[in-house]
């Protein structure tokens, strides 16, 4: 699997009442690469999100494509669509967790329709709590967990499959400091595995990032490097 994946003019434009539109995504063209967190930062209704979605193949661009490998994945359906999902792990901004279902069992989803043994799965389950400090809570219920619990839930998750790419939206959002550099040195670990790591956030302290982090700004529909963090400029 290819070690990044393209954005080719991205536009996504909304249609609005009295016949107007409204453009969310102006021609987004950039190379998101493995072995670094690559960072969107932007103010909130950007389209940081809208991105994320067309990323992770939730949803599709107006026009423009997502390419890996050489294949336009952004214009995949049906089986195919399905397989560029499973290779893809989502921190959703809302937790979308299943409330009546153990903390476990949350986390194993993922794995069921890859036809694993049982034990297989709740092992890797297991492991991947261990990594977001929740193995206390594998018999918990999901609606008993804290915002933050249910945050470092979704994260692990995410990565319980070791997937080849990782899309986090707001995934510090309910996290103390610690924990958020706890969850961002973990998501850095995935990227340094040769996995492409995508997280958008607002309200990062740039200062603190991994040392390799590229960020970039979205604004009035326009991705650019942010020219405030050092790294870019090495």
């Amino acid at each position: 699997m290819s070690s990044e994946i393209t954005c080719r003019d991205i536009c996504v434009v909304f249609p609005m009442g009295n016949k107007k539109k409204r453009s969310v995504l102006d021609k987004i063209n950039v190379n998101f690469q493995a072995g670094k967190i690559n960072i969107i930062t932007g103010p909130v209704g950007a389209g940081k999100t809208t991105l994320l979605n067309i990323l992770a193949g939730l949803t599709r661009p107006t026009s423009g494509e997502v390419i890996v490998d050489d294949e336009r994945v952004s214009r995949w359906t049906g089986p195919h669509r399905e397989r560029w999902r499973r290779q893809a792990g989502i921190v959703f901004q809302h937790d979308h967790l299943l409330h009546d279902l153990t903390v476990l069992e949350n986390i194993m989803l993922p794995l069921i329709p890859l036809g694993r043994p049982l034990s297989l799965c709740r092992s890797q389950s297991m492991e991947a709590l261990k990594k977001v400090g929740l193995l206390h809570h594998a018999g918990s219920l999901a609606k008993s967990l804290s915002g933050g619990e249910r945050q470092k839930t979704t994260i692990a998750r995410a990565i319980v499959n070791q997937p080849s790419f990782i899309f986090a939206d707001e995934p510090f959002a309910h996290l103390d400091d610690e924990s958020s550099r706890q969850m961002m040195d973990l998501l850095h670990h995935h990227a340094c595995q040769n996995a492409v790591v995508i997280v958008a956030a607002h309200g990062l302290n740039l200062e603190t990032l991994p040392e390799n982090s590229i960020c970039y700004q979205l604004k009035n529909g326009v991705l650019n490097l942010d020219d405030r963090v050092n790294p870019l400029s090495s």
